[in-house]
């Protein structure tokens, strides 16, 4: 089916010759893989743009470690392979601009076609492209009266190489026929067409109100200033001021593109927005290996003597701006391990394994079920489903406003978030990170559950639970599935705290509810006899040594007063009642 507006038909057709390469791996991690070979080939190609080996090593370093642009290295998104296409088009736009070279031309006009049947944030580059054209050209009324016969098969030539690219689009026509998911896009005419591809419903969204421009521009500073360091930032101005010295045009020609990347970046008013920074940020890796190499240069100057040691000190260069790598690669890694907990709402998940929980809990749904859920929820369900080929008798619904239509079908019923009100119209329980819409009350406790049998005061008992695995390394998310039983109906809405301890008892982390089943199914509407889901996640903290731990749960109730009331575990004379292990290995 048709992705996402404006249709990347480009990365869609290339990410399919990918997937079928014998890689030994899952279509999702071959696809992260393919990310991470255009950044790599990105790299690449932005070392050789710089004049000089050291200078382009020291951009294509800058940016490589630089944590936005890795982490779009590391997952199957489109961002990698755009920044592939930025560093083709500036690297033959360089060439072409400094040697008038025809063949780094036909690269120019084909990689920018190219670029535009990728992604559209390319057509801020035309600007400057064309002004350098016309720097390089120097057009008259003279000289375009001139032109032979040869000057137009050359311009259709490169009309050419520019146009077939953007063939690719074709491909989308094609794709919507097939009706696959995720089927939310069904242009019908040149109008629809146009809508579609252009995202004119994203269009809102790219302008923010001006009074909150200046937060987001020095949020786009903060993150270059983190990515690249104070180092970084010295070199790349000073790189940016000496080509403005030696080569005002091709300086200029950078600062357009960098400027509109980056006014682009801080006005797209979307979750992520901060992988829009990517291509301003290649350019300003740039500036790095500028930047170093007129630092040299000028030390070679003012100690002509030891102009030897010019190549050392662009090495030390290099090293200045890796020196941060050690902390900030295991922030990196302690960041993207667990890399945060579902909340309620599931609104961002495309970091960690978040998309992976969330995905596989297709699963352990009933026969012929129905899932409900917005689009980012959706994403890794339709992966499991149609890609990998898990459970083809169930439905995955979008948006979540169907969800009266999901239910007047008497299907089994899903939902991939939180909403309000569920509890006026069903009985929730969690299965896994899904909620099950019941008609009627549950009684009977699944299969395959660690049973605890914990009574916490007269009506509620914690029956067991469900963990999946149980070993886990320091900032991973550990996946826990509480069932309570109401031997009576409970009378009060008890909230829910979840406490991670060490061996000696002290609390390490906790999570807490205000009502079980993702804050939406009160314990005053439980039933006497009901069996309820209830599920958690519990983050590891990143310094967690090796050891043994024990979650455990306090249920309580907000009194009157402000103050609250523990209810006590039956025959313990303990509020916390103590549920299984988690083992940390050594690493």
């Amino acid at each position: 089916g048709l992705a996402h507006p404006t249709g990347t038909p480009l990365y869609l057709l290339l990410g399919k010759l990918w997937t079928l390469l014998p890689l030994g791996a899952s279509v999702a991690r071959r696809m992260n893989l393919l990310s991470a070979v255009a950044a790599s080939l990105a790299l690449v190609v932005v070392s050789r743009t710089l004049s000089r080996p050291l200078p382009g090593l020291l951009a294509a370093l800058s940016l490589a470690f630089a944590p936005t642009f890795w982490e779009q290295a590391t997952m199957g998104d489109k961002y990698a392979f755009n920044a592939l296409m930025v560093a083709l088009v500036l690297f033959f736009a360089l060439r072409w601009a400094e040697t008038a070279s025809p063949s780094a031309l036909n690269g120019l006009a084909l990689s920018y076609g190219l670029s535009l049947a990728h992604h559209r944030s390319m057509v801020l580059f035309a600007p400057a492209l064309l002004g350098l054209a016309w720097w390089r050209t120097r057009p008259s009324p003279a000289r375009l009266r001139s032109l032979t016969r040869r000057d137009g098969r050359r311009l259709l030539h490169l009309a050419a190489l520019f146009l077939l690219p953007l063939l690719f689009y074709l491909y989308l026509p094609w794709a919507e026929s097939r009706n696959l998911p995720p089927g939310t896009w069904h242009p019908e005419g040149l109008s629809d067409w146009y809508h579609y591809l252009m995202d004119t419903g994203q269009i809102g969204y790219v302008f923010v109100d001006p009074a909150d421009l200046s937060e987001r521009l020095l949020f786009y500073a903060r993150t270059l200033q983190r990515d690249v360091g104070w180092i970084g930032i010295f070199l790349g101005l000073g790189g940016l001021a000496s080509l403005f010295r030696r080569r005002p045009a091709i300086a200029l020609f950078f600062l357009v593109n960098a400027g509109l990347q980056a006014l682009l970046a801080a006005n797209h008013h979307v979750p992520r927005h901060w992988v829009y920074f990517i291509p301003s940020f290649l350019i300003f890796a740039l500036w790095i290996g500028e930047g170093g190499d007129a630092l040299a240069a000028a030390a070679g100057r003012l100690l002509p003597r030891l102009r030897f040691i010019r190549p050392f000190l662009l090495a030390a260069a290099i090293l200045a701006v890796l020196a941060p790598l050690p902390a900030r690669y295991g922030a990196f890694r302690a960041g993207h391990d667990g890399a945060g907990t579902l909340d309620i709402w599931r609104q961002t998940i495309k970091q960690g394994r978040m998309g992976e929980r969330m995905g596989q809990a297709i699963a352990s749904v009933r026969q012929g079920a129905i899932i409900v859920c917005d689009w980012e929820q959706a994403t890794p369900l339709w992966y499991y489903q149609p890609v990998e080929g898990w459970r083809p008798d169930v439905q995955i619904v979008y948006p979540m406003e169907r969800l009266a239509e999901a239910a007047a079908t008497g299907r089994p019923l899903y939902l991939a978030r939180a909403q309000a009100g569920l509890a006026n119209a069903w009985h929730p329980s969690n299965s896994g990170p899904l909620i099950a819409l019941q008609p009627t009350p549950n009684g009977e406790l699944p299969e395959q559950i660690s049973p605890l049998g914990l009574r916490l005061g007269n009506a509620l008992e914690l029956a067991g639970f469900r963990a999946g695995e149980t070993r886990f390394y320091p900032s991973a998310v550990v996946p826990l599935t509480l069932y309570w039983r109401a031997l009576a109906p409970p009378g009060y809405d008890y909230s829910v705290s979840l406490r991670l301890l060490d061996s000696a008892g002290h609390e390490l982390s906790r999570v807490d509810s205000q009502h079980p089943v993702l804050g939406t199914y009160p314990t005053s509407l439980w039933t006497a006899g009901e069996v309820v889901g209830d599920y958690y996640e519990i983050q590891l903290p990143a310094n967690l040594p090796a050891g043994t731990y024990r979650w455990g749960v306090i249920l309580y109730r907000t009194l009157p007063d402000g103050g609250w009331e523990n209810l006590e575990v039956a025959g313990t004379g303990q509020e916390l009642a103590m549920g299984g292990t988690i083992e940390v290995p050594a690493r």
